[in-house]
């Protein structure tokens, strides 16, 4: 009893140390670009780069050091992410909290939706802004990420709009069909899968198993309209379509993964 009670403060900790060095550290990133900022000979687009590579790196190594004090395990199978042609939407299901920092950790160039709390947030602010992510509460989200898409950028978008309830059904907003629709752009499925389920809605950051949830995430083959919807429909139907296609196609891989899981390996 002793010993289980040492391992959660231990493991409590762990996490609060994780937590606070990865929001110091976008603190510090942000501070130092803002002081760039100014510089004439580091153009806007450079430092765009340069702030998004800051954060890939930022996540990777948040997640190894949650890996290296036993909270997470990992695998990743993303090579069809990184080679596809730039200007798609990368959509993945969003089973965790950690969902987005798991993604951009394998990812070093991506747009993304940020909340407004992280947009405020004197952590992270500094940062999301400057790497030229997109708040969700902007009255122009659609023009903004269609413009992003239009200059070869991926942006990722959580469908579901919020983390998988707890029954693990999936339902997805219409926000990402309407982009890809919008702009015409091809759409790159990652499946997330969490065993055991953790850190999911209502769960505390701190609230993780015993040995740690084991993640998996898996990039499938890029999708075009032309896949799988009719494209000469109104855009409403369009929109539908889609969005029902999409909810179907998570459905099947979460089920055909599931079933094909092989043992779990740590591998960065």
């Amino acid at each position: 009893m002793q010993l289980t009670h040492l391992r959660k403060i231990w493991q409590i900790s762990s996490a609060a140390m994780c937590y606070f060095l990865f929001g110091f550290g976008a603190l510090i990133v942000g501070i130092f670009f803002r002081l760039l900022s100014p510089l004439p000979f580091i153009p806007a687009a450079k430092r765009q780069l340069m702030i998004r590579w800051s954060v890939h790196k930022g996540c990777l190594t948040f997640i190894r050091l949650m890996r290296f004090f036993g909270l997470i395990r990992y695998t990743f199978d993303v090579e069809s992410m990184k080679q596809a042609r730039p200007g798609h939407i990368v959509i993945a299901n969003h089973p965790s909290l950690i969902d987005v920092v798991l993604l951009l950790a394998v990812n070093e160039q991506m747009c993304c939706f940020v909340k407004s709390a992280v947009w405020e947030s004197v952590f992270t602010g500094a940062v999301v802004r400057q790497a030229g992510y997109i708040p969700n509460n902007a009255e122009q989200v659609l023009p903004m990420a269609a413009a992003k898409l239009e200059a070869g950028e991926n942006i990722l978008i959580f469908p579901e709009g919020t983390r998988t309830k707890e029954n693990n059904v999936i339902r997805f907003k219409r926000g990402a069909a309407n982009m890809a629709v919008a702009v015409n752009a091809a759409i790159m499925p990652v499946v997330i899968e969490c065993h055991p389920r953790a850190l999911k809605k209502g769960d505390k950051w701190y609230d993780i198993p015993p040995g740690g949830p084991a993640f998996t995430l898996t990039s499938k083959s890029l999708i075009t309209l032309e896949d799988c919807i009719d494209t000469s429909l109104p855009r409403p139907k369009q929109y539908r379509q889609l969005t029902s296609y999409l909810e179907s196609y998570y459905e099947r891989q979460l089920i055909a993964d599931s079933d094909t899981r092989a043992p779990l390996k740590n591998k960065s």
